[in-house]
């Protein structure tokens, strides 16, 4: 069974085990693989199987196209073993099965649920270590501006497990994040209430010893140290703006 790497920044995010005929592949919360970058169009590509076993990727008119091996693509073209792709700010290696020697992953169906898993599972620790000293936290609006390299992300003692927390800046509130997803908005069921008329929602998800934060909304609705983002990996010290709230992540 084939997979796809995604990476960005150099860190591996995860590794998708395709079993679908056709998967689309885009920034859209709705898409098969979603890509939260606004680097990805809503529907940015399609990776579909033909019959004979072999996948091709296919560019669905998106803004900023899709690479296959460094070079835009322009038709459907077939998928070899190692191939790689660049789609907006992330880099998907295709790869047979057979060909790696990977991590358990998730099994990724047509219509899977939970798009933020999709991408932002736990890190592999044969890829953890060495990728550590590269981290970038955030992706913002305009890629490759200001990223934040003073503040790295800690590691964890073996057996200890990562508990953030979130300060409100206003009244000093604390926020515990000692769970694998925190809803953050104003409707619905949250876990941290944003007062205001807007819908304003995000989730902060902990995988292994990351923090990811992710706007679950079509534009930004949050920013990380004043720049709107669509997702950043977390690093201490941090500050967060969700609809008008603003909010200091610390470790305990």
């Amino acid at each position: 069974m084939p997979i796809l790497q995604i990476t960005k920044d150099g860190v591996l995010l995860q590794e998708l085990e395709i079993q679908a005929e056709c998967l689309v592949i885009g920034r859209d919360a709705n898409s098969d693989i979603r890509l939260g970058d606004l680097t990805v169009s809503r529907q940015h590509g399609q990776l579909r199987r033909e019959a004979g076993g072999r996948y091709f990727i296919e560019n669905l008119q998106s803004r900023n196209g899709i690479h296959l091996n460094g070079h835009a693509i322009s038709r459907p073209t077939a998928l070899t073993d190692g191939d790689q792709l660049k789609i907006g700010a992330y880099q998907l290696r295709f790869r047979h099965a057979a060909e790696t020697n990977r991590q358990p992953s998730n099994q990724l169906h047509a219509n899977a649920g939970n798009a933020l898993l999709e991408v932002f599972g736990a890190i592999p620790k044969s890829s953890a270590s060495s990728a550590l000293p590269t981290i970038s936290p955030a992706t913002t609006v305009q890629p490759g501006e200001g990223k934040n390299t003073t503040n790295p992300m800690p590691q964890p003692s073996a057996g200890e497990s990562e508990v953030g927390i979130l300060i409100n800046e206003a009244n000093n509130a604390i926020f515990t994040l000692d769970r694998e997803n925190i809803v953050l908005g104003n409707e619905g069921q949250v876990d941290i209430r944003i007062p205001g008329p807007e819908r304003t929602r995000a989730t902060i998800a902990r995988r292994g010893e990351y923090f990811y934060l992710c706007s679950e909304t079509p534009v930004p609705c949050v920013s990380v140290n004043g720049r709107p983002v669509m997702n950043a990996r977390l690093l201490y010290n941090d500050r967060i703006e969700i609809g008008g709230r603003r909010f200091i992540f610390r470790e305990i």
